[in-house]
């Protein structure tokens, strides 16, 4: 079910990402679903399973892995999300910064996705 879940992130993701010049409105919203699945998919899976607890007593270089880019995988969201508020708000500066986070972003969730099937 979780993996299920988080498939459908990486389609709010691959659809956002498609639109985001066509339809900046609807590529806002998408991102937006797929942060807060996203999130919420972390509450979820801490409250079920205990993550933290698991990285923390394991030895296992893949977990570990996961959990770092897990982690940096909310960092830009959040990034992503301050910049293009500030871009909303009319500053054409900060495009280059979220363009650069977008492509840093899309590979640290892919890594997820990816590692999230080996753990």
């Amino acid at each position: 079910m979780l993996h299920l879940l988080s498939s459908i992130v990486v389609l709010l993701i691959a659809s956002g990402l498609w639109l985001r010049h066509r339809r900046p409105d609807l590529h806002l919203r998408l991102m937006t679903a797929a942060f807060v699945c996203d999130l919420l998919l972390v509450v979820y899976i801490e409250a079920t399973r205990r993550a933290v607890e698991k990285v923390a007593s394991s030895g296992t270089p893949l977990i570990w892995f996961h959990a770092a880019v897990s982690t940096l995988v909310i960092v830009t969201y959040v990034a992503q999300i301050a910049v293009g508020r500030r871009m909303l708000a009319g500053s054409h500066t900060p495009r280059r910064v979220h363009a650069a986070l977008g492509i840093t972003f899309a590979t640290l969730r892919s890594l997820n996705y990816v590692t999230s099937f080996m753990i």
